[in-house]
């Protein structure tokens, strides 16, 4: 089965069991959805990472739910009066029908996007440990501003994973704002998600994510829920943080700045240092091949071999001009991470010396 992203379905194959098809564009599942190979009860998603819907719940295809289907072109044809005539009918039956009493009301669903929200999701969390008889965590602002920290973190440094790329987690995070825990846990979760419950539920249909937002160890919880980019796709960032305070202690524990992110930082700026000299040097070569190059042309009476001396002059010196522009442009990426890098390792240093000003 393709990885691709695409909308994919849950079907049956040739010998009767269950498989996944896919990927397809969203008309390809418009056409087999009017074909009848597919239809409002079928299980689909949107790539392989997004949970199972069926159809009809999903809103791209809301319209076709709710439309009619005509699937017997030549019946429709041999038997256009009769089928007007019968829908006439049937039309007057139902407006008679609801004009007397009726018990139940039929409305055709219309699935629209939620409002995502930090509110709703700690809301449903504690609506599912009360359904299971747990009571409700207590929301606290400084999980709140763990878990926005980390769902911007990985929008910012393209990855989905409880630690990042420099080896930061919820805990670390923690540590640094002041929340002093005694248990910290984390789910995290994206999709292009279309209601809040869903995300609540995706949690709840894995063991380990269930296990945290039903555990007894826990007091307090923290949510964020974030919209942005990630790997060119347009992705929602879901984040809980779990945790259980330890009781206070007479004096803060200041946490040191990361030593392995101060070396990482020292091998940027050698790496860059270096990039740096070679841009130099080659910059220098450049201007001499240059000046040698004008110099030539401007010669009054040229060979044939002159003329190609010259010409191949030019041809290396495009060449090594072309590797002139890649190095710079190499140079201006490394100086970004490294001002990242930087500005971290400051925040961190910052807080510990505050830590330190009120011991």
């Amino acid at each position: 089965m393709n990885s691709s992203p695409g909308w994919y379905y849950m079907g049956r194959e040739w010998r009767g069991g269950s498989s996944v098809f896919g990927p397809f564009s969203l008309e390809q599942m418009r056409d087999a959805f009017k074909k009848g190979d597919i239809n409002e009860n079928t299980q689909i998603r949107y790539g392989l990472k997004s949970p199972w819907l069926p159809l009809k719940e999903v809103a791209f295809f809301s319209n076709l739910v709710s439309g009619p289907r005509f699937r017997f072109g030549k019946f429709w044809k041999r038997y256009k009066t009769l089928s007007i005539i019968t829908a006439a009918v049937l039309l007057i039956f139902f407006y008679v029908r609801l004009q007397a009493p009726a018990s139940v009301k039929f409305v055709t669903p219309v699935l629209h996007q939620e409002v995502l929200n930090r509110t709703a999701i700690i809301s449903l969390t504690n609506e599912a440990r009360t359904s299971k008889g747990l009571s409700p965590l207590n929301e606290n602002p400084l999980l709140n501003a763990v878990a926005e920290k980390r769902a911007q973190d990985m929008l910012e440094k393209q990855y989905f994973a409880h630690v990042s790329p420099f080896g930061e987690q919820a805990s670390d995070i923690a540590q640094r704002i002041g929340y002093r825990y005694r248990i910290i846990a984390e789910n995290i979760g994206s999709g292009r998600f279309v209601t809040n419950q869903k995300i609540i539920d995706g949690w709840m249909q894995s063991p380990g994510h269930r296990k945290n937002i039903l555990s007894t160890d826990v007091e307090d919880l923290g949510a964020a829920i974030i919209k942005g980019n990630m790997n060119g796709e347009e992705t929602w960032i879901a984040v809980q943080i779990f945790g259980l305070q330890s009781p206070e202690v007479s004096q803060a524990t200041c946490v040191v700045p990361s030593q392995t992110l101060l070396q990482e930082i020292q091998i940027k700026k050698t790496e860059l240092l270096d990039l740096r000299d070679r841009l130099t040097r080659l910059k220098q070569d450049l201007d001499n091949e240059h000046a040698s190059i004008e110099t030539d042309r401007r010669l009054s009476s040229r060979s044939q071999r002159d003329t190609n001396d010259l010409n191949l002059k030019i041809k290396v010196y495009n060449e090594r001009s072309n590797l002139h522009n890649r190095y710079l442009a190499d140079m201006k990426a490394k100086s970004i991470v490294l001002q990242s890098m930087i500005n971290e390792y400051d925040e961190m240093l910052q807080t510990y010396n505050d830590c330190r000003s009120i011991q």
